[in-house]
Parts: C-alpha cells; sequence; structure tokens
C-alpha cells in the first residue's frame, strides 16, 4: 500500500517531497521546517541592505505554477517559538498545508539580514499505518547583505519517528549562494527589480535537492524553482498585497 506523492513546499522556497510506502523514506528536509534540532545555523548575520521579505499578518503572494493560479501564501498571525518572533502561514507558494495524508507548518523570520523557514511535517496513521512525524528544521534562505559568489552553509540534522519504532535521525547538508544582485526579473508584463537571486543546495543521504529563490526588495519572494529527482517546478508570482 502507498500514498499518493504530494508535494509540500516549503519556502526555503524548499519543497517537501512526501512518499510513504511499505519502505517508509525520510523527508526531503529541504522542505522542512526549521527548529530546535537544527544544527549550525549559518548565523553571523551582517546588516540589513533592505526588506526582501515583507513580514505582517494579512500579507498574501498568489503564484502560478505553469500559468494556473494557486491558492494565496497568507501570513495568518505570528508565533513565538524559543522567545523568538516567527510569522506563520496558509499555504506556502501556492501549496496547502494540510490535507488527507500530511498536515505541515510553516513559519518564517528574520533576524538583521538573514532570513529563515522553519517547516515541520506529520503523517498521521491510517488504514493501519503508523503515525510518523518529522521534528523542525530551519533553513535560512537569504543574506541579504551577502556580495554574489559569497555562500554559507548549515549542518543540521532531521529527526523522523514512526509510531513505535526508535527516532530516525539523517544529517542534512545545505550549501546557500548569492547569483545575482540588483537584478531585473521580468514575468509577464511585469518587470521587478532590485532582485537577489539564491541557489540553496541540499544534499540528503546521496539525494540532492537544488533550489532557487528570486527576492525581489520591499515584495518578497517573486519566483522560485525546485529541481529534485527529474522534477522541475517552477513558481512565478502573480500578484500580492502588503499590510
Amino acid at each position: 500500500m502507498s500514498f499518493s506523492k504530494s508535494v509540500f513546499l516549503l519556502f526555503v522556497g524548499s519543497f517537501i517531497m512526501l512518499s510513504c510506502s511499505s519502505d517508509i523514506e525520510p523527508i526531503d528536509p529541504a522542505l522542512q521546517p526549521g527548529g530546535g534540532n537544527s544544527g549550525g545555523d549559518g548565523s553571523g548575520g551582517g546588516v540589513s541592505t533592505g526588506d526582501y521579505w515583507p513580514m505582517a499578518q494579512n500579507n498574501s503572494w498568489i503564484f502560478s505554477q505553469n500559468g494556473v493560479p494557486q491558492a494565496p501564501m497568507l501570513i495568518t498571525n505570528t508565533e513565538q517559538i524559543n522567545s523568538r518572533t516567527y510569522y506563520a502561514y496558509e499555504n506556502f507558494v501556492g501549496v496547502s498545508l494540510g490535507g488527507s495524508n500530511f498536515t505541515g507548518t510553516v513559519h518564517s523570520r528574520k533576524a538583521n539580514g538573514n532570513y529563515y523557514v522553519r517547516n515541520q511535517v506529520t503523517i498521521p496513521g491510517t488504514g493501519g499505518n503508523p503515525t510518523i512525524t518529522v521534528s523542525p528544521l530551519e533553513i535560512l534562505v537569504l543574506k541579504d547583505f551577502l556580495e554574489v559568489n559569497q555562500t554559507w552553509t548549515q549542518e543540521l540534522t532531521q529527526t523522523t519517528t514512526i509510531t513505535g519504532t526508535p527516532p530516525i535521525n539523517t544529517p542534512v547538508s545545505i550549501v546557500g549562494k548569492i547569483l545575482e544582485k540588483n537584478a531585473s526579473l521580468t514575468i509577464g508584463t511585469t518587470t521587478y527589480t532590485n532582485i537577489i537571486k539564491v541557489e540553496l543546495v541540499q544534499s540528503t543521504q546521496g539525494v540532492v535537492n537544488t533550489n532557487y529563490y528570486w527576492f525581489a526588495k520591499d515584495i518578497g519572494l517573486v519566483k522560485y524553482q525546485m529541481i529534485l529527482q527529474g522534477s522541475n517546478l517552477v513558481y512565478e508570482l502573480q500578484s500580492y498585497n502588503l499590510n
């Protein structure tokens, strides 16, 4: 028996590919939320050069995938986690965070010029299958003060717990790189300026997941691309509303 494959986008622009079968595979951490069990966080933030991800309650962004509009990525509220303020989302880059196969949470925060995405996933036990929970991971998706070709790294641990079995700890390695700054990007008839393009490469047990993010100053994410095991998903901003 197997669950249908689902894509759970963790912005960090990361995606979580959920796939359960008789052999349960770890969930792709690049798509995971961040949390207290993470390793080095690639911190050492410098002075921010602007706001490349405006975070406020009721801010929303609507993306399309292959021209099809998705549900709004909406900031619903703020939450205190480990004495830090996080922003909680309803949908993430148009991907629902709940369903019959899994439930997830996505939070973001900014500290100086560092931008983080924190994700967590639970796969409920149904039809005789065990409940699976994946501990939060907090991924550093942007350092807005770095120059082109500068990089950062994170060494994290994803902990997967399956009912009735010991936890499974999986190392996750992430390398971020600034590919462009002060760039422009045209989507449809709209040209966005003051763009920072980021490459985020995540390696987990030999599986490599490459993510690209385009952040526009004072707007936020305007384009996201994920390349993983033959899949190439592209999301582009169609409209937004900021408070």
